[in-house]
């Protein structure tokens, strides 16, 4: 696993594992990233720089989360446009704050 690639993310209620697969990009179009929500797997392609594979993540978390919302049919430009936005707000940002206090 990547330094900074989490192996796990908590969407809604369900925690999803987070594995890089070699040559993921190779077994579709433009395929780096993929979530499947009956095995709660996220995959993301090991060969992209480290920054990209962030980006590919949070890609990959929206659908994850929008899925746990309720949302089974999903429009792809809508999720590429948040997850670039999401993407450098989370980079750009320290979230410290929204953790509770177990003082």
């Amino acid at each position: 696993m990547s330094a900074n690639i989490p192996k796990s993310i908590r969407i809604g209620p369900v925690d999803y594992t987070v594995t890089l697969i070699d040559d993921l990009h190779d077994r579709g179009e433009e395929l780096f990233g993929q979530v499947t929500y009956g095995d709660a797997l996220i995959r993301i392609d090991s060969a992209p720089s480290e920054g990209r594979k962030k980006n590919i993540l949070v890609h990959e978390m929206i659908h994850a989360m929008l899925y746990e919302a309720g949302y089974d049919e999903q429009d792809e430009d809508l999720v590429r446009r948040l997850s670039n936005v999401m993407a450098q707000v989370l980079r750009d940002n320290d979230f410290g704050f929204m953790k509770e206090d177990d003082e």
